[in-house]
């Protein structure tokens, strides 16, 4: 029998902006502004949450999009099984553009000034349910506990960037898949692995991304999305190593890849290796450092070849690193889908000629993280082992950046909890680029 799932709370249809401090190496950074405001959505069929990335708005209003994933879901048990299920198989995800106002040692207000449902060519909404094919796990509708029909236009979206025109790319988890978006929200194009297919697709589906990242691991596809300041480079990573090898071997390795994407010729243009992990430590090259279970949830472009991620995981890790692309290997080339041992099973990346997109520390935010629970959930807050999923992050400035979670749209809290949706401005005690052009150490 199926075990019964709570419902949504109604307590969350609220966006917080809050002020925080962050802690980096030997310094501490410094809030700008300090605000509340709450975004009603009141008589909405789903409430406001379940964000998942932010990105700068490109007429350069200062204004932020925001996407959600697939919608409200969350566990039950089938018979002493676990299985996921979706609380609105019919949700279509969607697009939210905030405007934030305010200034420094002012309050800072956010509200939802536009809101778009994500649609197909022909305008038919998408849902947020699995495509049905390949590795897609069995996902129940929570309402009878019978599996959801798979939906070739089903898409569980977690990056979102705006380009000079003003549409939107997105990137899914289901496939994974990158998606061109029109300005009001139509998938016109759909990006896949080399070999997928999507019968009955509302866009136009593209086998063009490399073949294994079809064995992305359950519920870890395309997680986060960046554009180069110039529009010319899209970069998308996965959440976590590609389900592609041994399983203790490429836990241990940590390697997750990273895909450079030219939008103008609708394909990929280069790979490289994000190796989970302290850079400092060690065994970080030759034997692995990797995070029990890292995830890679948010990336923002500060120049052309850096980018900006939040490193995270379930025991309270939350590091802010710039990665520089300009002297990593592309390995597109040098591994194909078949080799052995894969990618994901190089555990010395030195010996294999490898070398890594460069790991810098920005700012360590775990000394935060029990402050930041308590925004989300208040000073009841629930277990510690509930998540904190820092899922948006965008940059305001050189050494400013903004950061959302994704409350899960609330399911599954015991009744008169809360879990909010927050969003912290951050100054941190450098500007990101510092120290990107020192010449790297002697060998």
């Amino acid at each position: 029998m199926i075990a019964p799932v709570r419902g949504i709370s109604p307590a969350l249809a609220s966006l917080w902006a809050l002020a925080i401090t962050a802690v980096s190496v030997g310094a501490e950074a410094t809030i700008e502004t300090a605000a509340f405001v709450q975004g009603d959505r009141a008589g909405a069929a789903v409430p406001f949450g379940g964000l998942s990335d932010l990105c700068v708005a490109s007429d350069g209003s200062g204004r932020l999009w925001a996407t959600t994933d697939r919608g409200p879901n969350g566990t039950a048990k089938v018979d002493g099984k676990k299985f996921r299920t979706l609380l609105a198989p019919t949700f279509a995800p969607e697009i939210f553009e905030l405007t934030l106002s305010g200034s420094a040692g002012a309050a800072c207000e956010v509200r939802v000034s536009t809101t778009i449902a994500l649609a197909g060519r022909s305008g038919s909404p998408l849902s947020g349910r699995p495509n049905g094919v390949g590795r897609d796990e069995p996902i129940l509708d929570a309402a009878n506990g019978k599996p959801v029909a798979g939906d070739p236009n089903g898409v569980d979206t977690e990056g979102i960037v705006q380009m000079k025109d003003g549409s939107f790319w997105m990137v899914e988890e289901y496939r994974p898949s990158l998606l061109r978006v029109s300005a009001e929200g139509r998938v016109l194009d759909r990006f896949v692995p080399e070999g997928a297919s999507l019968v009955g697709a509302d866009a136009k589906v593209h086998d063009v991304l490399p073949a294994a990242y079809a064995n992305r691991r359950d519920n870890r596809g395309f997680e986060s999305l960046a554009v180069s300041p110039d529009g010319s480079r899209l970069w998308t990573m996965l959440q976590s190593p590609l389900d592609h090898g041994k399983t203790k071997t490429v836990k241990k390795a940590g390697n997750v890849r990273l895909l450079a994407f030219d939008p103008a010729q609708g394909r990929p243009v280069a790979e490289h290796v994000y190796r989970l992990g302290d850079p400092a430590d060690p065994d970080y090259l030759t034997k692995g450092a990797a995070p029990d279970d890292g995830k890679l949830c948010a990336m923002a472009a500060i120049d052309a070849d850096s980018l900006l991620v939040i490193e995270s995981d379930d025991t309270g890790l939350a590091r802010l690193y710039r990665i520089d692309l300009d002297r990593g290997t592309d390995t597109r080339a040098s591994i194909s889908g078949g080799s052995e041992p894969t990618l994901e099973e190089i555990v010395d990346l030195e010996a294999a000629g490898i070398v890594p997109a460069t790991k810098t520390l920005v700012a360590d935010l775990a000394p935060l993280v029990a402050r930041m629970r308590r925004d989300v959930y208040g000073e009841a807050e629930p277990s510690g082992d509930a998540p904190l999923k820092l899922e948006g992050m965008v940059i305001l400035g050189p050494d400013r950046v903004a950061i959302v979670n994704d409350n899960d749209f609330g399911v599954n809290l015991e009744p008169g909890a809360v879990c909010r949706t927050c969003l912290w401005v951050i100054r941190l005690p450098a500007s990101m680029s510092a120290g990107k052009n020192e010449p790297p150490p002697a060998s």
